[in-house]
């Protein structure tokens, strides 16, 4: 069934529309990102579709003769990356683990009848002959991500490219660590979010969007308490099985954008300068013992209640799980991670903030979506006007 919500405003040819009166003061992650001559070579502007070349790294840099309104996308980041400018996904991987719960905060039209399906799921099941079908203006997909899951080389995907459009996805997930030596993340969710602005000729609404963020950053920053004070975390990813025993651990790293919620929040990882390339068990994490527990994409895949019952419960039930401080003090925590674009790094970052530091940002209700107007730390409408280029 349809997911019918209220209608993006605009379609990505629509680029005529300018955000007026939309600055940036920088700050954070995103005050060195700059749209460079490397980025494009004839014109950048949103008056009208001509040449323009973007280099998205590891990609050739592509020269576009018209501003690309269709594109597709796999399961990650880039798929609310494409959300945040207004432009509905024309072709998608599955949807399971999806972000969707956000656009329904907002009221965001999310329709799956306007999707074709590449693959049976974000797994497996990818067929040539759906990319044809989809034909997409572009793909936000790496190729490093198909290759996982196809046996395909670069004949097959420039085959692909031949009769549809480019591929320029990159990695937006894991930081460049021992423990993840292929496709390690080139940029930060903002690096990336202004080059895929520039692919669709959006930059002020880029800038719009980095504006708002730098004003979270800067809310959030004022309110942190000395770096000395700030808790340790363990992030754990790929789901968290308390009685499992086993536990992969996530870095925090400036370039490891499942993890930005922590990083952002000054919290320091506790396997800082030993990080496992494996999963670990029970006495690595009493080792290190974090004041804080981290279930990284739980925000996004996990209710409220599943989250108690599948994760915290099972925690204080473990015999081994009794003896973690951030056990006994209540400090199992949840954000955003797979999925993680600028639209979910607003959320993830408020809930973290809530999580981790109630005295100064507000208690975190468990819910998503359960916090009064005069309880949030950004400005849903304003968020909604940017998306909809109604600034």
């Amino acid at each position: 069934m349809a997911r019918r919500r209220q209608v993006l405003a605009g379609s990505a040819g629509l680029i005529a529309t300018a955000l007026a009166g939309c600055s940036s003061s920088g700050g954070d992650e995103t005050n060195a990102v700059t749209t460079s001559s490397a980025d494009s070579t004839t014109s950048t502007t949103e008056s009208g579709p001509t040449p323009y070349t973007v280099d998205i790294e590891p990609n050739d840099p592509y020269t576009f003769e018209d501003v690309p309104e269709t594109y597709g996308v796999v399961s990650g980041p880039l798929l609310d990356v494409g959300m945040s400018l207004g432009i509905h996904p024309s072709a998608t991987t599955g949807l399971e683990r999806a972000p969707l719960k956000f656009y329904d905060l907002l009221g965001l039209e999310f329709d799956e009848s306007r999707i074709t399906k590449l693959a049976s799921g974000a797994e497996s099941g990818y067929d040539k002959e759906n990319f044809y079908a989809a034909n997409a203006d572009v793909w936000l997909i790496p190729k490093s991500t198909l290759a996982r899951f196809t046996s395909w080389d670069e004949s097959d995907y420039a085959e692909i490219e031949s009769q549809t459009g480019p591929f320029l996805g990159t990695p937006l997930r894991f930081a460049p660590t021992a423990a993840v030596s292929s496709s390690p993340n080139p940029y930060t969710l903002y690096e990336a979010f202004e080059k895929y602005a520039t692919v669709f000729q959006r930059q002020q609404q880029f800038r719009a969007w980095q504006s708002m963020h730098d004003d979270l950053m800067r809310t959030i920053e004022d309110g942190l308490p000395p770096e000395d004070d700030r808790p340790t975390v363990a992030a754990i990813w790929r789901g968290v099985s308390p009685d499992s025993g086993r536990f992969r651990i996530a870095p925090l790293h400036r370039l490891a954008n499942n993890t930005k919620s922590y990083y952002r929040l000054g919290m320091t990882d506790a396997f800082e300068g030993q990080y496992p390339d494996g999963p670990i068990g029970y006495e690595e994490l009493l080792d290190v013992d974090p004041d804080y527990i981290g279930a990284v994409g739980a925000l996004t895949s996990s209710t409220h209640e599943e989250f108690v019952s599948n994760v915290i419960e099972p925690f204080e039930n473990n015999e081994n799980g009794q003896d973690l401080s951030a056990v006994q003090n209540g400090n199992v925590i949840r954000s955003a991670g797979q999925y993680m674009g600028p639209i979910v790094d607003m959320f993830s970052t408020e809930a973290v903030a809530k999580q981790v530091y109630p005295d100064t940002f507000g208690e975190w209700p468990g819910p998503v979506g359960e916090l009064s107007e005069d309880e949030q730390l950004f400005d849903r409408q304003r968020l909604l006007d940017i998306v909809n280029r109604d600034v």
